[in-house]
Order: structure tokens, then C-alpha cells, then sequence
């Protein structure tokens, strides 16, 4: 990983500027072309790239908004469209999978929701939402477990 992955958290972005004002600004934008998601090939073109605005972490008091540029690619071999993948943001999400943790750490450490919507600068019912998901998947983890057979003392 990268000096910049290593402070962002995201493998394969190179930073093109950082802005303090009222909170942090990150512009970044992918360091290679992947591979095809449908075919596995390397003869990618772009055709577009779209603007995408993310709420990553917070350092110290201050929210960390990612702003992308995320190329839309056309597949040469296949002929198929899609955009960069980036490991932690999943399509069409507004915050990163480590935000959305970081709140549901602290939902479940005992911060109510009234307090998370005003440090992290969301709302208490995406709040809930996302304890919600979190604590689905942490259950759902748990139903696949085994059972002992034997319990002993």
C-alpha cells in the first residue's frame, strides 16, 4: 500500500489536493486501470469520469470527505461499460464502509444517535439504518457458527 493509502485507508488512490477548511478535503483520484469486471481483460478505454463525494473517517473533530474521480470505462474486448471499483466504497453509497463502522462503534459504545448526527454530520435515522445493517450482519455471522455437541463443565 502506498504512503497515501496508508493515510487515507484506500489502496490504489493518489491525492491531487487537501483542503482544511471546515472539515477535511481530500480530491483523489485511481493510480491504474483494473482489469475488465465482466471479461478479466486489460484493453480498457475511458469514456467518462463522474464526480463522487464520500464521507470516509474523522480525524480528531473534523469529518474526512472524499472527493473522487471515478472514470467510467469501456471494455474493448467485451464491450461492456463499468467504474473503478475502489476496495471500502461500495457502488452508490455516500460513506465509506469505515464511516459507517466508526458510527455503528459508537452507536453500540452508548452514543446516542442525537449526538452521532451532530459530530458525524448525518442524520438519526441514517444512524439507525445503519446500526441496523450492522447488527443484521453480525447476527447473520453468528447463525453460521456450529453448535457443540457437548457441553462440559
Amino acid at each position: 500500500m502506498s504512503h497515501t493509502g496508508r493515510i487515507i485507508g484506500i489502496p490504489g488512490l493518489e491525492i491531487e489536493r487537501v483542503d482544511h477548511n471546515k472539515g477535511i478535503e481530500v480530491w483523489a483520484k485511481p493510480t491504474r486501470r483494473p482489469l475488465c469486471q465482466h471479461c478479466q481483460g486489460d484493453g480498457l478505454k475511458i469514456k467518462a469520469t463522474h464526480h463522487r463525494t464520500i464521507k470516509h473517517t474523522r480525524l480528531g473533530n473534523q469529518v474526512m470527505t472524499l472527493h473522487l474521480r471515478v472514470p467510467k470505462y469501456h471494455c474493448q474486448n467485451c464491450r461492456r461499460y463499468f467504474r473503478h471499483p475502489f476496495i471500502g466504497i461500495r457502488p452508490r453509497y455516500r460513506a465509506s464502509e469505515a464511516y459507517r463502522l466508526e458510527v455503528f462503534e459508537a452507536h453500540d459504545g452508548g452514543v446516542t444517535q442525537r449526538k452521532l448526527s451532530r459530530t458525524h454530520n448525518i442524520s438519526a435515522a441514517t444512524v439507525e439504518r445503519w446500526y441496523r445493517y450492522h447488527v443484521g450482519r453480525k447476527r447473520s455471522e453468528m447463525t453460521h457458527r456450529p453448535c457443540p455437541r457437548v457441553v462440559r463443565h
